[in-house]
């Protein structure tokens, strides 16, 4: 199996999601966690509607500030900012859902559990449609579903965040894993050299 790589060009992103959100709105919420909160995808589908929003009068939707997520493979508790535009989505998502409850999972399949409750969406599902959206939106490489988590590492990094702050936010054990991780091209690891040449 090949390695998967993250989505590099703001233009595939939303090329990406675009896709996703035409499709089915679960796909575009559970990549929009992926890629806005750098989550894998066990986590993200173990989330339930109340890990983030809270009725409000009538229809209203409280989606929260802060949340906190305990990963599922490390036990270690995330704390993430919700920005305006993810509450929006969030919003709109959960707003979208017929009859939720807190223990709603928050990224739903189309199938009933035994007892004919709703249930999350499976980690197979999430992969198949993930990488049949990326080819549909004509970006390269093996797309999956920890692609979005590289593609929250590599545009952060993009967008000027210190790679020590990435490798932190990871808990990843040396600078080096970060790198490989979200996918640093050796030039811009290089450039270092360049930029300190006395």
């Amino acid at each position: 199996m090949n390695q998967t790589v993250p989505i590099r060009t703001e233009p595939e992103i939303h090329a990406f999601l675009r896709c996703l959100k035409e499709w089915n709105r679960n796909y575009y919420i559970a990549a929009l966690i992926g890629i806005n909160w750098g989550l894998r995808c066990s986590d993200i589908l173990a989330m339930q509607v109340g890990d983030v929003a809270v009725h409000g009068c009538g229809r209203r939707v409280h989606v929260i500030d802060r949340l906190a997520i305990r990963e599922i493979k490390t036990g270690k508790t995330r704390h993430i900012l919700v920005t305006d535009k993810m509450r929006r989505a969030l919003r709109e998502h959960i707003r979208k859902m017929n009859g939720w409850v807190e223990e709603t999972p928050l990224v739903l399949s189309q199938k009933k559990d035994g007892e004919g409750k709703a249930k999350a969406l499976s980690r197979q599902q999430l992969w198949h449609v993930i990488s049949v959206a990326a080819a549909m939106a004509g970006i390269p490489g093996e797309i999956g579903t920890h692609s979005l988590r590289k593609t929250y590492a590599y545009q952060a990094w993009r967008n000027g965040t210190r790679v020590d702050v990435i490798q932190k936010e990871f808990g990843h054990v040396n600078l080096e894993t970060t790198h490989r991780y979200a996918c640093i091209p050796i030039k811009e690891q290089e450039d270092i050299y360049r930029k300190v040449n006395f």
